[in-house]
This record gives C-alpha cells, structure tokens and sequence, in this order.
C-alpha cells in the first residue's frame, strides 16, 4: 500500500485507514476494561473514590468472604456448562439430520428457516415471551390448566428448582441455532471421498460419525465450546429480564451479582473485583481449550 506523507514523515496507508478501527476499539472496550481493574485495586466502600489509594487486594477478599459468592460461582459454573453442552450437542444433532442427502430440497430450506428464527430474535424479546408463556396465571399453559380444572399450578420461573433449568432452555432456544448454522456449514465441507471409502470398506452410519465426523469437527466443536462458554459465563440478558436472579437468589450467576453490586449497592470497587474474576475464569478456561486444540 502506498505511503502518506503527513508533517514530512513518511505513513503508510493502511495504518490510517485502521485507525478509526484501533481508536473505536480502545475507547469502547480497552479503557473499560482498564478502569475496572483500576476499581478492583482502588475503590473501596460505595461509590467511585474521589482521592483513590491503592487497598490491594480488600475488596477481592470482601467478595470470597461471601458465602453467597460460592453459591453463585457454582450456579454460574452449572448455567454455562450446561447451556454449552445443550448448544453443541443439539446443534450438532441437528447438523447431522439435516444434512442428510436423501430429504428433500424444500423440507431442509423450511426446516433450516424454523430453527433460525428464534436467533433473529433479540434477548430481550425471548425474554419477555418466555415470561408470559410461562406466567402461572396468563400464560397458555396455565390457562389450559385452569380449563382442565387441574389443581397443579405451572410456575417454572417461581420455583427455585426449575428457575434455572428454564433459563438453560431459553437460553438453548435462542441461540443454538448459531452453533448448528456454523456445524451445518462444516459438516458440509467434509469431502464425501471420505465416506465413500469408508462405505467401501464396510463402515456403517455410527462408524463414520464417530471415525470421519467426530475427528474432523473436533477443533471446531472445540473453538464453539469456548466461545459458548466464555459468553454465556459473562452473559446476564436473559437471566436479569425473567427473573433477576431469583427466587431466593437460585438463578443468580456471576454477570448479575456484579451488576446488582455496583447498581444497587453501589459498591463498585466489589463489583469490579467480581468482573476481574469473571475476566479470570474466561482467560484460564480459553488457555486450556487452546492447549487442546494446539495438541491437535
């Protein structure tokens, strides 16, 4: 590319043209990011300190000193662990199914449209119509009850048992079917040489998926694992719109603790310690995936 002078010094193009880029970047998530570690380091007690000193690491050990702290790191543990294994393994599911060559043309291009159109969808919208299909009183599933006479009440965002398990599957709705398109078009790219010769050689449906799938989708299952993970860990939409953490706090993970630390609490040196350990977790987790994949 070609070179700019500017002020007699010789630039090249593409620096410029980047720029805008590089600068959006630094100001919408590097300084961010870099005041909240500030916070974590030197803001303590409510509020962002005028005259801040460095205290260390006090607000870390304030936030392992709650025993709600634990509670939530394991919910946020279960709620990301799961919805990435539902994600993969039922997008993958239906990656398979539906790159079958035998269905017809019109059944996979109407089928494929049914599936993405929870994902064009935005959070807040899946939200609010779980909440209402799932209202004890006006939802449908209540109103069919109550015609039917029946004493049981229908309450899965109410009950500290089902709570979460509602938010996996709501969150499993809506974006599984990112993880089956990316699937899909791998699956898709496989050379069918391969399955030929594995026909020819007397290997049945099972042994090509788990011989000729399985290996060659591994460092993509891989990179979707981490990415799933490490978003859904951070992730609070869903979970703060349908239910805000509760009942009795069995539906808060990690994102809305911190939010409700800093916003209604005020306590944003805490709340920034919160946000450091969920930035942890994520690099650790991406480490050992990357090792993995790097093995390969």
């Amino acid at each position: 590319m070609q070179d700019i002078r500017i002020f007699g010094k010789k630039i090249n193009a593409g620096y410029l043209f980047s720029s805008p880029g590089v600068l959006f970047f630094m100001i919408m998530a590097v300084y961010p990011a870099a005041f909240v570690i500030y916070l974590a380091f030197f803001s303590s007690g409510k509020g962002i300190a005028i005259d801040p000193s460095f205290i260390g690491l006090e607000n870390f050990i304030k936030v392992f000193s709650n025993t709600r702290f634990w509670q939530i790191t394991g919910q946020s543990f279960v709620y990301a662990g799961v919805v990435m294994l539902l994600n993969l393994s039922v997008g993958l599911a239906l990656a398979v199914l539906l790159n079958q060559k035998c269905l017809n043309i019109r059944y996979l291009r109407v089928t494929r449209t049914i599936v993405l159109v929870s994902w064009a969808l935005s959070p807040t919208v899946v939200a609010v119509m779980a909440k209402v299909m799932l209202h004890p009183q006006i939802g449908p599933i209540a109103q069919i009850l109550q015609k039917l006479c029946s004493s049981i009440v229908f309450d899965p965002l109410g009950s500290t048992k089902t709570a979460l398990l509602t938010i996996i599957l709501t969150n499993v709705y809506m974006y599984m079917p990112f993880y089956f398109l990316s699937l899909l078009a791998s699956l898709q790219a496989i050379n069918e040489n391969l399955y030929e010769a594995a026909i020819i050689d007397g290997a049945n449906g099972r042994q090509q998926f788990f011989r000729i799938t399985l290996p060659i989708l591994k460092n993509n299952l891989l990179t979707l694992m981490l990415f799933n993970f490490c978003a859904t860990f951070t992730y609070m939409d869903l979970t703060w719109i349908m239910t805000e953490g509760g009942p009795l706090y069995s539906t808060e993970v990690l994102a809305t603790y911190a939010y409700r630390t800093a916003f209604n609490s005020y306590q944003f040196g805490q709340a920034s310690a919160i946000g450091v350990i969920m930035f942890l977790v994520a690099v650790v987790f991406s480490v050992v995936v990357l090792r993995r994949m790097n093995k390969e």
